[in-house]
């Protein structure tokens, strides 16, 4: 299901589905959203607290699906990753708001709900800043917007040291935090990555970690599955060629293309791209583009 692009003027629903956060940051972006003619909406338990969460299970899951359901709110913003998104599950009526699709844009923990939202719903949704980390450098924000308002083509251009298995592949791109994927693997909320290109990114993860995650990956079957591997950003995980090694040798036994050191993550800029539409990567090209708009026209 295509999405409508995001325009001046929209309602934007800001959301906490996992931990609590700064509400400094929370003030001086919302004044940015606002004063750029956007309408925001607080989810109802918001500035709650429960422990290490943002709030219970039943209020934040209240939160998400209220804003599904209106129709008057065109994207949800998640504001904060952290943990707690996995608990919400169970609570999501998902046949009930499949109907309803939003822009939804969120990473890191997040990574639980975009993949149960495309297993249970089949939605299009976007792997990038959450809202705390959205003007975290000058002309970020500017970035996540013209993506959100179909502005960009969600193409990059691939440098030498970006390819560390050559290839062509062309698949839906899906994924998200590694460990958050290795926990959703078996669960009901994991959808089919058959001939996907899995994009991976981590934080403070130590090189053990990131093997092991990767490792179940492989012992379920999913990496043989795989139309090919993209590598974001893993901050503070160690040496980059430490990383790069260890997966290449995970994956020496199959033959899709790898690429790594893309700007997607928790570190630099965390550019957007959508999750559910095909891609193609060629690294002979250099390529690696959207087939395929997530809008409307």
């Amino acid at each position: 299901m295509l999405l409508s692009p995001l325009r001046s003027g929209d309602r934007i629903a800001l959301l906490a589905p996992a931990s609590p956060f700064e509400m400094e940051k929370l003030t001086r972006t919302s004044e940015i959203l606002q004063n750029r003619g956007f309408e925001l909406a607080f989810g109802d338990h918001i500035f709650q607290r429960h422990g290490y969460l943002a709030g219970t299970e039943s209020g934040r899951a209240h939160d998400i699906i209220q804003a599904i359901k209106d129709p008057s709110i065109a994207a949800i913003i998640c504001v904060r990753g952290g943990y707690g998104s996995s608990r919400l599950l169970p609570w999501l009526p998902f046949p009930i708001l499949r109907s309803s699709p939003k822009i939804f844009l969120g990473y890191s923990d997040i990574t639980f709900l975009h993949l149960a939202f495309r297993s249970r719903m089949d939605w299009i949704t976007f792997h990038g800043p959450n809202l705390v980390d959205s003007n975290s450098s000058p002309g970020k924000l500017d970035g996540i917007l013209e993506s959100l308002e179909g502005k960009s083509d969600f193409s990059w251009s691939l440098q030498p040291e970006h390819i560390l298995r050559n290839g062509i592949a062309t698949g839906k791109v899906l994924g998200g935090n590694l460990t958050c994927i290795a926990h959703s693997v078996g669960t009901e909320y994991f959808p089919d990555t058959d001939g996907a290109l899995l994009l991976v990114e981590d934080c403070s993860e130590a090189l053990y970690r990131l093997d092991r995650a990767l490792n179940h990956l492989k012992l379920t079957g999913l990496v043989s599955r795989l139309g090919g591997l993209i590598l974001g950003n893993f901050k503070d995980c160690g040496e980059p060629h430490a990383i790069h090694n260890m997966v290449l040798d995970h994956c020496k036994s199959f033959n899709f293309p790898i690429i790594a050191g893309l700007p997607f993550g928790h570190d630099g800029p965390n550019e957007i791209i959508p999750f559910g539409i095909p891609f193609y990567l060629n690294t002979y090209e250099s390529t690696f583009q959207a087939t395929q708009s997530p809008f409307s026209k």
